[in-house]
């Protein structure tokens, strides 16, 4: 180590070279990262969706998801399965183990889905799978309304705007919601379809068959010279082409077309979705981005074509961009970068306050940007991004990243003050507190490396940010060991301070003689100071009792977003009128800047679920919390819209697409028997809504889902000749409706639609009155084989690991913690248990809060074993690595009495900050025990020696422990859009460092004269036991032989 250091100091552009080397490598990576809100993380997850238009919710579980689940389930790794049976469409979620390779596992379910279409309905369209990515929730959504017809404003959003969009560099896909394309309608008339003894399947026949274009080969001429396909163009492109389809012939000659028992007219497709942007209708392109591609760029790009398109528009037709996540995420990337360059400011104020030399400050502070700019090298090496998690990674880090360029300046300039040459004092003050910079690096190291390592998800997105401080500290080290030294050699000499300083130094000089006074009587009074030590761990629990736990804190990020589901069949034509009403509604709230409200968007395109997205004014220009406003839109929600069935306001999710997690409460009930698991769900809400720790308490089942029943008579359709596929496909046509197929026009293609006309489909008897074909040629009424009657079911049926599952949603209510709510439910269960056969098991956001304790729990405990190798590695003994890990619980103390009086919760962010603080707080231990050790080489006794590196070693400790410190003040103080998740980790590190700084000043000196009390007490034992039992034993010993003894 130290001929490194001689190298630099005699060969000054080798140690320039190095570090410009590492810079520049940094300077050029910047460019080439991406920006987002998080690191790009990979889930293993994967989706499986089957669609089987017209199904039920039960054929759906039982005709799809189970055959689906029963193949999936046999492959290895699974760590659980879940699926969502609704109406027409099955949706399964695969949750395998993290070691694995998502890939490998997406094609192993792509291969035993395969193996299961042999056992699904024929009619079914083929499953999707997909690997389920947090990229998959849009980033931006591009809003166009106008005045103009619905159907003019879809054309221009989907011939001209979403081809657009799609052409953009990093934009996955874009989905149109609230257009209507389209379509050609045919109308059946099912009167005329009884006079000419026609049924909706023949018409189906007839469309598919006569309306073609149909290959029909290869033609060979001129033998064989020249050759033309052949194919036949039968296709139809107008509603008259259409109306003149062939569907049946008469014996008399008698040709019946799809005009006479139908009305054909180029119409729309079936209204199923809406979108609303302040209560005003238009169209909605949902843009969703290519996974790990940068959310920014592709948002400015995506608002770039929006620009251009306003160009291009129709008049009368607004183009607006909305629910714009780059928003946050700019804003999120920006305040930390200021917090960043205010905590670089406070650092050198700092450290100039301590020196009193402009020269020494100087070379001190080369090393946060040096430190900082070398560390993007690795950020492009190992394809990280900047994200809010690195760049907090960051601005912990400045506090570290001149510790040890701290600590040699100090040492060079007592070196200098007491007569040595620049050059000299340059190396014998580097090898001073060589060893004391090498542990408190390798100490900073053993604590952060543990952080990137953890296990589960919240490891994979903490693995940036650990390794950002490891590589930001370890190019400190090379700096503080190259360059560090270098420049003190040339740039330091021998001077007096300035007069208007010199009051400065006379203080910090009284204070190194009232230390010294101060360690004379902790030394003396050792124990004691043990024992205000104990107390202190004790506060410390004290304080961690009442402080709330929680998994992220509550970010105000000036948005927030909600669901109002109404009763199922409701139609999207009274869904539109509630969301006007909605959307009218909030914006009155103070605060309120814009609306953003969706009908249908989701998989399921459910026509009664409206999803908001609410805007807000910047949290800087309003002195109101987000949360209240929240508070405030669901009482207006529940007054506008008293018919919902359930409601939900709740914060923007960090990150989604894995279907777990969303929520703050996801208690999940298993068991067969909905209805029973329905039921105690129901009192579980119940009893939630009378707490004030929830917010919206609902469960996931709806039961009441209106359905139209067809019940098959089977022997009267045998009677008739009549088979159950037959009189489901007729009635699927005539009720339901049936894409049967497409035409094209202009280069795209439109569907064709049949479905029974509106007025012949209102009641019991016109549904009776529908016809279908026997396999005799015959026409039997539906009434004459089935009896149709309405009923109601389940919406949806969801499961988990293969049972039937209801899950309790809840949300905290504000003014609440995680921690507590899920502890309020735990004791509702405990005293309200579920029936036999129902089990539980909590998901959400408290099951994410009790994984991520055992991972930090774990990480703690490797952190301290790592520590305790190190340290003992460099101080070669077993006794002072303990010493030095007692500051680690004097931090408790302070960081739980941070979170306190900040009024915050003890978060995921400030729990990886308490295993970060264990290896910052060592530092201090070390510069003191290192020099106390030196001076023990020496020849000093242990209690002198601690006696004087105490108050040598001061200084340094008390730089490097502010430098932390105010390195945090800007994060704990932010108070930018959703600065509250950082706010926490910074609140718990000033805490943690200032008492444990106090504290290891008194503790340490103590500590360090305890070893030879016990060394003292093992002689005496010794000499007791020499002069009582081998004394009687050796009567005859020499004086000689029993001198040695005693010794």
């Amino acid at each position: 180590m130290m001929g490194i250091v001689k190298t630099s100091i005699r060969h000054p552009v080798f140690a320039v070279m190095i570090i410009a080397a590492l810079v520049g490598l940094g300077w050029i990576s910047i460019g080439r990262l991406g920006v987002d809100l998080f690191p790009n993380v990979e889930f293993p997850y994967v989706s499986v969706t089957t669609t089987l238009e017209g199904a039920s919710p039960e054929t759906i579980e039982s005709e799809v998801t189970d055959i689906i689940e029963e193949n999936v389930n046999t492959i290895d790794g699974i760590e659980s399965l879940q699926s969502f049976s609704n109406e027409g469409v099955s949706s399964i979620l695969v949750e395998f183990a993290l070691t694995t390779d998502i890939n490998v596992k997406a094609q192993d379910v792509r291969d035993k889905v395969q193996l299961a279409l042999a056992d699904l309905p024929s009619d079914v369209d083929p499953p999707v799978v997909d690997k389920v990515d947090p990229d998959a929730a849009p980033i931006i959504s591009v809003m166009i309304a106008g005045d103009i017809p619905i159907r003019e404003i879809t054309a221009f959003a989907d011939d001209i705007a979403k081809d657009e969009i799609q052409r953009i560099k990093g934009v996955g896909s874009v989905s149109i919601v609230g257009g209507r394309d389209r379509a050609i309608r045919v109308w059946l008339d099912n009167n005329r379809m009884r006079s000419f003894g026609v049924t909706a399947d023949d018409v189906r026949m007839a469309v598919q068959s006569e309306h073609a274009e149909l290959p029909g080969g290869r033609l060979e001429v001129a033998g064989g010279t020249r050759e033309f396909g052949v194919k036949t163009l039968a296709e139809a492109t107008t509603p008259a082409d259409f109306a003149d389809l062939p569907v049946a012939y008469r014996e008399n000659g008698v040709v019946i077309h799809v005009g006479d028992v139908a009305r054909v007219e180029d119409g729309l497709e079936d209204e199923r979705s809406a979108a609303f942007l302040n209560g005003r209708r238009g169209v909605s392109l949902d843009v969703r981005k290519q996974a790990g591609r940068n959310t920014v760029e592709v948002s400015r790009a995506v608002k770039s074509v929006a620009e251009r398109l306003r160009t291009l528009a129709p008049d009368g037709v607004e183009i607006v961009v909305t629910r714009d996540i780059s928003k946050f995420v700019e804003s999120s990337i920006k305040d930390v970068g200021h917090d960043l360059q205010i905590a670089m400011g406070l650092v050198v104020g700092v450290t100039f306050i301590f020196l009193l030399n402009v020269r020494a400050t100087l070379i001190v502070a080369i090393a946060i940007p040096t430190s900082l700019v070398a560390t993007f090298f690795g950020f492009y090496l190992m394809g990280f991004t900047i994200n809010v998690l690195t760049l907090l990674a960051l601005t912990v880090a400045i506090g570290l990243l001149v510790d040890d360029a701290i600590v040699v300046v100090e040492s060079v300039t007592t070196e200098i003050e007491n007569g040595k040459p620049p050059m000299q004092a340059a190396y014998d003050g580097t090898k001073k507190v060589g060893l004391a910079v090498l542990a408190g690096t390798a100490a900073t190291l053993a604590v952060f490396v543990p952080i990137a390592f953890m296990g589960g998800i919240v490891g994979r997105f903490f693995f940036q940010y650990g390794l950002a401080i490891v590589f930001s500290v370890t190019v400190s080290l090379i700096v503080a060991l190259t360059l560090t030294p270098m420049l003190a050699s040339r740039m330091l000499k021998h001077r007096k301070t300035t007069f208007w300083l010199r009051p400065i130094e006379l203080l910090w000089d009284r204070v190194d003689g009232v230390y010294g006074h101060i360690v004379s009587w902790a030394v003396t009074f050792r124990y004691p100071v043990l024992l205000l030590a104990a107390g202190s761990v004790i506060v410390g629990g004290w304080y961690a009792a009442r402080v709330p736990s929680g998994f992220t804190s509550k970010a105000d990020r000036s948005e927030f977003q909600g669901t109002i589901e109404l009763p199922l069949g409701i139609g999207i034509t009274a869904s539109s009128e509630v969301a006007s009403n909605v959307a009218r509604a909030l914006l009155d709230v103070e605060h309120i800047e814009s609306i953003f409200i969706t009908i249908g968007a989701g998989a399921q395109s459910d026509t009664n679920v409206l999803s908001l997205y609410a805007s807000l004014t910047p949290k800087s220009d309003r002195a109101k919390s987000q949360f209240l406003i929240m508070d405030e839109a669901r009482a207006v929600i529940a007054t506008v819209a008293p018919d919902a069935v359930k409601t939900s306001v709740l914060e923007v999710p960090w990150v989604s697409g894995t279907g777990s997690g969303g929520t703050d409460i996801d208690l999940i009930l298993k068991g067969q028997n909905l209805e029973e698991i329905s039921d105690y769900a129901d009192e579980l809400v119940q009893r939630m809504r009378a707490h004030g720790a929830f917010s919206d308490p609902r469960t996931s089942y709806q039961s009441g889902r209106p359905e139209a029943q067809i019940l098959f008579n089977r022997q009267r359709a045998g009677d008739q000749g009549v088979s159950a596929r037959t009189l489901a496909s007729t009635s699927r046509i005539a009720l339901g409706g049936l894409n049967v197929a497409s035409f094209e026009d202009g280069g795209k293609r439109y569907d064709v639609r049949l479905r029974l006309d509106d007025l012949q489909r209102e009641t019991i008897s016109d549904l009776s009155r529908v016809q279908v074909r026997g396999v005799d040629g015959r026409l039997v009424d539906v009434a004459s084989v089935a009896k149709i009657q309405f009923a109601s079911g389940p919406a949806q049926i969801d499961r988990k690991d293969r049972s039937r599952k209801v899950s309790v949603l809840a949300i905290t209510a504000t003014g609440s913690s995680l921690g507590e709510a899920s502890g309020a439910l735990l004791q509702m269960i405990d005293d309200v248990p579920p029936p036999p056969g129902i089990t539980f098991e909590m998901g959400g956001m408290a099951k994410n809060m009790a994984e991520t304790a055992d991972a930090i729990g774990f990480a703690l405990l490797f952190a301290c074993i790592v520590l305790y190798m190190v340290l003992a590695s460099q101080f070669n003994s077993f006794v002072q690595p303990l010493i030095i890990m007692l500051t680690a619980p004097l931090s408790f103390s302070g960081a739980f009495a941070g979170l306190y009086y900040f009024g915050l919760e003890s978060s995921l962010f400030a729990q990886i900050g308490l295993i970060g603080l264990m290896g910052i707080v060592m530092k201090n231990g070390i510069l003191l025990v290192d020099r106390a050790n030196q001076l023990m080489e020496e020849g000093v006794p242990s209690g002198d020696a601690i006696r004087r590196a105490c108050p040598e070693r001061l200084r340094p400790v008390l730089m490097t422990a502010l430098s932390a410190i105010f390195g945090m003040v800007p994060v704990a103080l932010a108070t930018s859009d959703g600065a509250e998740w950082r706010n926490a980790l910074g609140a718990l590190l000033i805490g943690g460092l200032s008492t444990s700084t106090i504290l290891t000043l008194l503790v340490v000196p103590a500590a360090y004269v305890i070893p030879r009390d016990i060394a003292n007490v093992a002689k005496w034992i010794w000499r007791l036991f020499s002069r009582t039992v081998l004394g009687k034993r050796g009567a005859g010993v020499s004086p000689t032989q029993a001198q040695r003894i005693d010794q």
